[in-house]
């Protein structure tokens, strides 16, 4: 039989608490400095990115945005950009419909309450906004570039 006094199994015990207490904090550290990492990453966004807002009053401006929304799929590329459909409601049968991207009108055009009318438009009106948000990051990308950046001396 093997006896263990209980002053060296206490040693023991305190010993591997210590050991697991030092793995806790090093995980809690690592955890830290991951988490920071990340919060630099330029690629981190905390922004809501690609929004559609809806700004109609009928059942015609409703259509337009429910048909835009359903076929609306943003540029790989696009980041930061909200989307405001408004509409406007003229005297008669039409009502004048505008998208805005990034607060920028895209697309404005008097509408018909006809299906087949309201599909094209909505078609046209997101063949638009893709195209601008393109050209805008295009824009960005090469103003960003280092052609573009100076020394500020002359």
């Amino acid at each position: 039989m093997f006896f263990v006094s209980l002053p060296e199994m206490k040693g023991q015990e305190v010993e591997s608490d210590s050991v697991k207490t030092l793995k806790i904090l090093q995980q809690a550290l690592d955890d830290i400095v991951d988490e920071n990492k990340m919060a630099n990453d330029p690629n981190f966004d905390m922004e809501i990115d690609g929004l559609v807002m809806d700004e109609t009053m009928t059942k015609v401006g409703r259509d337009f945005y429910d048909m835009f929304f359903s076929i609306w799929v943003a540029p790989e590329k696009a980041k930061n950009f909200t989307i405001l459909i408004k509409e406007m409601i003229l005297p008669g049968v039409a009502t004048q419909i505008t998208v805005f991207v990034n607060e920028t009108e895209v697309f404005k055009q008097r509408v018909q309450p006809r299906y087949e009318v309201l599909e094209q438009m909505s078609q046209y009106a997101n063949q638009m906004a893709v195209q601008f948000l393109d050209n805008y990051e295009k824009m960005k990308a090469q103003l960003e570039d280092e052609d573009q950046q100076g020394t500020g001396l002359f």
